[in-house]
C-alpha cells in the first residue's frame, strides 16, 4: 500500500533526510514538536531537521502493535484479561491480570511482549509494511525491537500514522481501530503509562477528548521520550507528536510535557 502522506509531512520529510541516531556526544538534547489539524490545514512544525530524525518508538509502538494483534486474532476481545505469571517488575501497575486495553494505559510491557511472540516475525513485518508505519522494518529480536533501535520512527511518520489511524485510513477493520483508539484515551486532564497516572491539563474548549501513548527508551546511551496523539475538541480533531532525546538523565515524561506546552500554546 502507497502511503497517503499528509501535506505537511511530505514538505517535512524534504526539508531534511531520514536519519538513524547514535550516541549524543554530550548532555544537549534536542526537542520536536508536531501538531496538525484533521481539516488538513499546515502542520505546526518546531524543527524540521529534528522531527525527520529516526529513533526507536519505544512504548508508543504500542499502538500499532494493539492493532496489529487485533487484526491476526491474536487479541479477539480487547477487554478480556490475561492472568499474570507472578513475575516481579519495576512497576507495580504491571502485577496483575491485564486486557489489551488496560495494557496500553498502564504500558504493560510484558503483555505486548505476550503478543508479539503469537504474531511472530513474518507476520509482524508484514503488517508493519502494510500499514506503512515509519518507512523502517526490523529483522532481531521478537520481544525488543521497538525499545532497542532496530524498529526506527520519525516523530512526522508518527504524526502521518496517527492521521490515518483516527480518520480509519488504514486497511484494518474499523471495529479494532474503535478498540485502539479507546485503549489510549486518556482520563479527564491526566496522561497514564507504566509509572502511573500524571497531570496533562489541556487549555482547550470542551468537550475534550485527549488519546495520548507516552514511550521512553535508551539505547546505545541516548535516552528517548515520546509521546502521540490524538485531541477532540468539539467538533474537530488535531493530531500531533512530541520527542525528546539526549542523554541518559533526559525524564521520563519530556515528550508529555513538551506537547503540553506545544497544544496549550496553539489551543484553538
Amino acid at each position: 500500500m502507497k502511503r497517503r502522506c499528509l501535506a505537511g509531512a511530505l514538505l517535512l520529510a524534504a526539508a531534511a533526510p531520514l536519519a538513524q541516531t547514535g550516541p549524543t556526544a554530550t548532555h544537549a538534547t534536542h526537542d520536536c514538536a508536531v501538531v496538525q489539524a484533521l481539516d488538513g490545514s499546515a502542520p505546526f512544525v518546531s524543527d524540521a531537521t529534528e522531527c525527520a530524525v529516526k529513533t526507536a518508538p519505544a512504548s508508543t509502538f504500542k499502538v500499532p502493535h494493539a492493532l496489529i494483534a487485533l487484526e491476526t486474532g491474536v487479541v479477539t476481545d480487547p477487554m478480556a484479561p490475561v492472568p499474570w505469571d507472578g513475575t516481579k517488575y519495576p512497576n507495580p501497575p504491571w502485577e496483575k491480570p491485564h486486557s489489551l486495553d488496560s495494557a496500553m494505559k498502564s504500558s504493560v510491557l510484558w503483555f505486548y511482549q505476550r503478543t508479539a511472540r503469537l504474531i511472530g516475525g513474518e507476520r509482524m513485518r508484514a503488517w508493519l509494511k502494510r500499514l506503512d508505519y515509519g518507512s523502517d522494518s526490523y529483522e532481531g529480536e521478537q520481544t525488543m525491537f521497538w525499545l532497542n533501535g532496530d524498529l526506527a520512527v520519525s516523530p512526522v511518520e508518527q504524526l502521518d500514522f496517527i492521521s490515518r489511524l483516527v480518520r480509519y485510513e488504514l486497511p484494518a477493520q474499523r471495529r479494532h481501530v474503535d478498540a485502539v483508539k479507546a485503549a489510549f484515551t486518556m482520563p479527564a486532564g491526566a496522561i497514564t503509562n507504566a509509572t502511573g497516572t500524571h497531570p496533562f491539563e489541556l487549555k482547550w474548549p470542551a468537550p475534550l477528548i485527549v488519546r495520548a501513548k507516552t514511550g521512553n527508551a535508551t539505547v546505545a546511551g541516548e535516552r528517548v521520550s515520546w509521546v502521540v496523539g490524538h485531541v477532540e475538541s468539539g467538533n474537530r480533531g488535531w493530531v500531533f507528536a512530541a520527542r525528546v532525546r539526549g542523554g541518559s538523565a533526559v525524564p521520563g515524561q519530556s515528550g508529555a510535557d513538551l506537547a503540553l506546552r506545544t497544544l496549550n500554546a496553539r489551543a484553538p
